[in-house]
């Protein structure tokens, strides 16, 4: 077969409807079979064993795709504009919108792989750069480091999606961020938050 530009598009909207369909699937029942992420994405098995060829590449590609989405996500929610908490804000929700992505890998361990923590790692560099921004700002205490907050919010990120099953919860990212902002002390009100 020639390798031509149309057959490219196609292999590669093809691999985005598997992952998509792998990423539903493995949401509603994490031992959804590859027939049946085929199935949903309206492909054949042999179309996403020639994309994947085994579970655990699937589950691989899955977590290369969360990870860069979640690289996008934070790049979209414009770290470096207004005060770190507003920032802080933009990227707990852009990230809390991908929840039903991470959600299968967390059910297989991904939280517990160290590559897997590395490149999450990686993804959530912006963040520690947010914290101390607003450290030097004054809007974020100093009296913890900005390390100890990131690997703070990235476990109850994680949480957040376990408890939520990778379905859509539309106060999950207001949830995620009170509490890192403001621990689990009465919030200020709505007047006097900035």
């Amino acid at each position: 077969m020639e390798d031509t530009p149309s057959a490219r598009i196609d292999a590669e909207r093809n691999r985005r409807v598997l992952l998509e369909a792998a990423a539903g699937a493995l949401t509603r029942d994490p031992d959804a079979s590859l027939g049946e992420v085929a199935r949903l994405a309206g492909l054949t098995r042999a179309t996403l064993y020639r994309h994947f060829g085994s579970r655990e590449r699937l589950l691989d590609a899955l977590r290369d795709d969360a990870l860069g989405c979640a690289v996008e996500a934070v790049a979209a929610a414009r770290v470096e504009e207004g005060t770190a908490l507003e920032a802080l804000r933009r990227v707990i929700t852009a990230i809390a919108s991908l929840g039903g992505r991470f959600w299968p890998l967390l059910m297989e361990g991904a939280d517990r792989d160290p590559e897997f923590l590395n490149s999450r790692a990686q993804a959530f560099a912006p963040v520690l750069a947010i914290i101390e921004r607003g450290q030097v700002s004054g809007q974020i205490r100093t009296d913890v480091s900005a390390q100890w907050a990131v690997t703070a919010l990235t476990a109850l990120l994680a949480a957040a999606v376990h408890q939520a099953k990778g379905v859509e919860d539309p106060g999950l990212a207001e949830r995620v961020f009170d509490t890192i902002a403001f621990g689990i002390q009465q919030p200020p009100t709505k007047e006097t938050r900035h």
